[in-house]
């Protein structure tokens, strides 16, 4: 397998992160006037817009991977882009900003379990302390240093439905490292924005018939193409070279950064205090993410991991 430099890929993680850490934010208030589907299908419509002049040039390729590999590409579709967006905005809308930044820091242990299961691997024992010590930070912020506050957590329908979103965004970041053909990443997003709006479809439709057409105002628009270009696209660019070049295991931990830039932006920008649970929760978090990536994730394949990008 030829040597991949992992240093950038740490980076494109902890920048998905960040990007990330924006997108709750952002979306939670734009969905008071744009409905769940909508927001999505406008997000997902900006990503295909400023992709159409790079993926030109590989309109051959594109339909030739899609005629040879149709299955694979659907699947990563479903996984990954419009539909599984509308799964947590649906969830979003009746569930709490503290419970989604749990439910997210919980996607690393979905990938190392459906690894175990799927495919036999076993996490090491670096990989179970760092997964474990990053979780412990996470939970710390969220609970806001006070742990027994974890317990009184109840779950509603949209809650749940946020879980499964998680557990969706495990399988594509699993299913991540062995999509096929050799198109760049730019193009392959293409496909998958494309493919997105086409079968979310239908459940625009339908919303639109029973919600109507939502009324968008000009801050809504900058709302829109920031999701769409930022935490969307950009984020979607970044976390496809991190995964192909580090593995799935490796490039999960790094979601437990997201809480983390969540709390440094409402410092920022909403003007919060930071909080000595914070300082905590961030080297518990850092020092987690540091032991998962001594050692190289064998799970990579060396066709992946060159692939044109």
């Amino acid at each position: 397998m030829p040597s991949v430099p992992r240093g950038p890929a740490y980076a494109a993680l902890v920048l998905t992160a960040a990007l990330w850490g924006s997108s709750a934010v952002a979306a939670r208030g734009l969905l008071d006037a744009i409905p769940p589907v909508a927001l999505a299908y406008l997000r997902w419509t900006v990503v295909l817009l400023l992709l159409l002049p790079f993926a030109w040039p590989e309109r051959a390729a594109i339909v030739a991977t899609l005629r040879a590999h149709p299955r694979a590409y659907a699947a990563l579709t479903l996984l990954g882009f419009a539909p599984q967006t509308c799964i947590v905005y649906f969830g979003l809308i009746g569930s709490s900003a503290t419970l989604l930044g749990l439910l997210n820091s919980a996607i690393p242990v979905m990938i190392v379990a459906l690894l175990a299961a799927w495919r036999g691997r076993r996490p090491r024992p670096l990989e179970t302390t760092g997964l474990a010590l990053s979780i412990s930070g996470v939970a710390f912020i969220l609970a806001r240093g006070d742990l027994p506050a974890l317990v009184t957590l109840r779950f509603s329908p949209s809650d749940l439905l946020l879980f499964a979103a998680m557990i969706v965004w495990a399988l594509y970041t699993i299913k991540l490292t062995e999509r096929p053909g050799n198109l760049s990443l730019p193009a392959f997003i293409f496909i998958g924005a494309l493919l997105g709006e086409l079968f979310a479809l239908p459940l625009l439709i339908g919303e639109i018939a029973v919600r109507g057409l939502p009324s968008i105002g000009f801050t809504h628009i900058l709302g829109v193409l920031y999701l769409g270009t930022f935490p969307t696209l950009l984020a979607m660019l970044l976390f496809t070279y991190g995964v192909v070049r580090v593995g799935p295991v490796q490039a999960g931990i790094f979601t437990h950064l997201v809480p983390v830039f969540t709390a440094l932006l409402a410092v920022a920008i909403l003007g919060e205090r930071l909080q000595p649970f914070h300082a905590v929760g961030f080297v518990l978090i850092a020092g987690g993410a540091v032991l998962c990536c001594l050692r190289p994730d064998p799970v990579l394949s060396s066709r992946a991991a060159v692939r044109r990008s």
